[in-house]
């Protein structure tokens, strides 16, 4: 690994754990592991199987798995992404408020970006009288590689 890579992970990592104790959760074996393989997996989101399954997590029991994936999701250190099949995966939110993500229907590389236009499309709703209101908007194509596999 890259040694500009290898800092770059390190201080994204510093950055999720101060989150995660700003959040006023615990620091756990199992959150550390997860974080690092988040990071390290990078730009695709993944399966709460691949989560569980990955030897760097330890192999923790189902229920562990789902009230971290739960309690992550809940504080906003984690996004939780549909594949091309409609199943969740995990992957974690880099930014706060409203998002945007394009994810690859064949390999579910997934991006989560916030964008400008959704703010102005929720003002819409808030004009119609709703309120109480969260945006999540998903894109879903072929990304780069995939389409040229697809095409040859």
């Amino acid at each position: 690994m890259p040694i500009e890579r290898s800092t770059n992970l390190k201080s994204r990592y510093d950055q999720v754990i101060s989150r995660l104790t700003n959040a006023g959760l615990r620091r756990t074996k199992f959150r550390h592991n997860l974080f690092a393989l988040l990071l390290d997996r990078e730009p695709y989101a993944l399966s709460f199987e691949e989560i569980r399954t990955h030897p760097i997590t330890q192999r923790p029991d189902t229920v562990t798995v789902y009230r971290n994936i739960e309690a992550l999701t809940r504080a906003g250190l984690l996004d939780c992404v549909t594949d091309g099949k409609g199943r969740p995966r995990y992957q974690l939110r880099e930014t706060d408020g409203p998002t945007l993500t394009i994810a690859c229907r064949d390999c579910n590389a997934t991006l989560v970006r916030s964008s400008p236009m959704i703010p102005e499309l929720e003002s819409v709703a808030r004009e119609l009288g709703y309120s109480g209101l969260s945006s999540r908007w998903e894109i879903t194509g072929y990304c780069e590689d995939c389409a040229e596999k697809r095409c040859s």
